[in-house]
């Protein structure tokens, strides 16, 4: 649905004009107040002749104009009925305030399905129901419902919320503009991804930043990300809505590892999207996206401060946040030594001391010395901004940034206060229109150049993402190990030899043809965790102990599991013994399988050590998949150990990726659990399939 007479109307009524506080009163003050062309805006109220000064009419039918957007600031029993009036005027847009739709339970979720039907039937995009409005800025159209103070705030942030007062939050930011501001509420047929397509689209606005709860169109969030990607356009998400329910209902491992909520991480990863951790970060990283000039083309980082003790602040949160130091070479070092006082001492972090800080004209020269230095990608400037404490200091900085930054060669510039305060207006203001963010202090501004820095670098692979093409999960059944090995073995994995015996003297004559030593498992589709119930024994090395094993097994799970269907015990030679990994697939039912990789063995629900992504993967992508675990020095040669096959190691994941993306709506979860990884080599110990039915 073409969203332009909703975001970019030509004309507008507003439907319940008031001049009392509430949504009619607030959304006509911020209309009068903020639009700059109110040549077609009317104010609709059948009991007023006038409403803050303008004409009033009584109905929509009584305007002389089509209407392209209608605010409906009227009770919610009064919207169908005014809907139908205002598609017979042309309109294509709706903003509808009123609550008590899907919020409120079965009845609203009926109230607000027909409200969907109808706004479908007639053409028009709502916005809503129970949401605060937008605005804006590229028009100067402010149809928002919150007051805010009387300011400049035009940009180019996309901001989009599901919640009207965190959009209200942001406007009240002096240090963010926006091109868009957008809350969306109950997004009843014009989703919180629409909204996001809209924005990646729109040549005004420079980086979105989006608040987001529930996902309902998969296929237009992927489209959104991966528009975003090609086009190099940052987008900041707080995503919250976190779901249990898919981890109690998980069978296995990665079932339990990877809910819909990291599903949903997943997909940013792939497509470069950045997420916020709270609203302090997603603000702040927004607002440096939005001021800054170009990106870097690399992390290393020259940090200038004219403090020894903000210097070493500084070198502690960029080793605890992997900010890469700059090493620059002789010549550079020789020069700034030159430009300091002979107590002073060059080093990264930099503490210019007051022979270079204080003094304009020389610091323009660090400035510039640091920049031509091929070993530096951004400079990182270091003073706390305030206006109670508006020195020679920071006018110095601040003037001399100004004047390096007028170079076309200069790299990038940010600048970290070190403790918060109300910032300098004529500094910011300063800072901004050179392109230089003013970031947050301490942690988030670490953060925030973190996020600066990798998606600068970060490499759009635009392989497509496996969306299932199942509506419902339905039923599913666990299979067994040996099923599950066989069923990897037919989609061209290759698995260790194995056979399959429901009496003794069968599992001796199969373990003699597999060659000893052996392994012996219960061989059971209703025992999912055999090792829990007695049903594992390890390195068999004769007839005689294969023996006891065999009938050990069948004891303890006839005790533990009475009602499991016993089909005998699965054999399998023992596998040479290397860093124990796991590998899984979770199916998520909105953005289909999900790789996972992880430190294995009986520490995966321990440790939680696992990378989540998006199948197929690409061999680059399972390299950095495998190269994030924090236990990946076990396999890279701890301690004098011989280095793991990482590459064999990679090489399964892509195959087993490849073989979810084909068998999207076949498998629900499997895991690979553990992987064995060696010098020479991969081999799958044991596997849990759950297929869908």
């Amino acid at each position: 649905m073409d969203l332009n007479k909703l975001i970019k109307p030509k004309s507008i009524a507003v439907i319940g004009a008031s001049e009392k506080e509430g949504f009619g009163g607030d959304t006509t003050r911020n209309l009068l107040k903020f639009s700059k062309d109110l040549d077609r805006v009317y104010l609709v109220n059948p009991k007023r002749d006038t409403v803050l000064g303008r004409k009033c009419y009584p109905a929509l039918a009584d305007i002389n104009d089509t209407i392209d957007l209608c605010i409906i600031c009227t009770p919610k029993a009064t919207v169908l009925p005014l809907l139908k009036q205002a598609a017979e005027k042309g309109c294509g847009g709706a903003v509808v305030f009123a609550s008590g739709y899907g919020e409120t339970g079965s009845e609203g979720k009926k109230d607000e399905q027909e409200l969907i039907d109808e706004a479908n039937r007639l053409g028009i995009a709502i916005m809503g129901p129970n949401c605060a409005g937008f605005a804006n800025f590229i028009n100067h159209i402010f149809c928002f419902a919150f007051l805010v103070e009387e300011r400049e705030r035009s940009g180019n942030i996309g901001f989009l919320s599901q919640s009207g007062q965190i959009i209200l939050g942001g406007l009240d930011l002096p240090s963010m503009g926006f091109s868009y501001v957008i809350s969306s509420g109950n997004s009843c047929n014009i989703k919180v991804e629409d909204y996001l397509q809209f924005m990646v689209e729109d040549a005004d606005t420079k980086v979105i930043g989006a608040y987001l709860e529930g996902i309902t169109q998969p296929e237009k969030l992927v489209a959104a990300f991966r528009k975003a990607a090609i086009l190099k356009k940052p987008v900041v998400v707080l995503k919250t809505g976190k779901s249990q329910k898919s981890r109690q209902l998980a069978a296995s491992h990665t079932g339990s590892l990877s809910g819909s909520d990291q599903s949903v991480r997943a997909i940013m990863r792939k497509y470069g999207v950045i997420e916020a951790g709270d609203l302090e970060e997603l603000c702040g990283i927004v607002t440096a996206f939005s001021w800054l000039a170009e990106l870097p083309e690399g992390g290393r980082a020259m940090f200038m401060n004219v403090s020894g003790g903000e210097a070493g602040v500084t070198a502690e949160l960029a080793e605890q946040y992997q900010i890469p130091l700059a090493e620059i070479s002789s010549q550079t070092r020789e020069y700034l030594a030159g430009l300091m006082p002979e107590y002073g001492t060059v080093n990264n972090p930099f503490d210019m001391t007051a022979g270079i800080g204080y003094n304009t004209p020389v610091l323009v020269k660090a400035l510039e010395a640091v920049s031509n230095d091929d070993g530096v990608d951004m400079i990182v400037m270091g003073y706390t901004i305030t206006p109670e404490i508006f020195d020679a200091t920071i006018s110095h900085m601040v003037e001399a940034v100004q004047i390096a930054r007028k170079n076309v060669s200069m790299k990038p510039i940010v600048w970290i206060p070190f403790i918060e305060h109300t910032r300098e207006r004529e500094c910011a203001d300063t800072l901004r229109n050179s392109g230089v963010p003013l970031l947050p202090t301490g942690m988030y501004a670490f953060r925030t150049l973190k996020a600066i820095q990798d998606f600068a670098q970060f490499q759009f692979e635009d392989i497509p993402v496996s969306l299932p093409e199942r509506k419902e999960d339905g039923e599913s059944r666990g299979l067994s190990e040996y099923d599950s090995l066989c069923f990897l073995r037919e989609n061209g994995v290759a698995i260790p030899p194995q056979a399959v015996a429901d009496t003794l003297e069968k599992a001796i004559e199969a373990a003699e043809t597999l060659g000893y030593p052996v392994s012996c498992k219960i061989h059971s589709a209703d025992i999912q965790h055999k090792s829990d119930v007695g049903g594992v024994k390890l390195n068999i090395k004769t007839p005689e102990e294969l023996a006891a094993a065999y009938q050990s097994i069948m004891e303890s799970v006839s005790e533990k599991c009475p009602q499991a269907r016993i089909e005998g015990v699965l054999l399998k030679p023992m596998l040479k013994a290397g860093a124990e990994i796991i590998i899984g697939i979770n199916n998520d039912k909105q953005f289909g399988p999900m790789m996972m990789v992880g430190m294995g063995g009986v520490f995966v629900e321990l440790f939680k050590d696992v990378q989540l992504a998006a199948a197929p993967l690409s061999s680059h992508q399972a390299h950095r998949m495998i190269k994030s675990l924090k236990a990946f020095p076990l396999l890279n040669g701890y301690r004098g150990s011989k280095p793991c096959d990482v590459d064999a190691l990679a090489e399964l994941l892509v195959n087993i990726s490849e073989m979810a993306a084909r068998q999207k709506d076949k498998i629900k979860e499997l895991d690979l659990n553990p992987v064995f990884v060696t010098e020479d080599g991969v081999s799958i110990a044991d596997a849990l399939l759950v297929e869908f039915q």
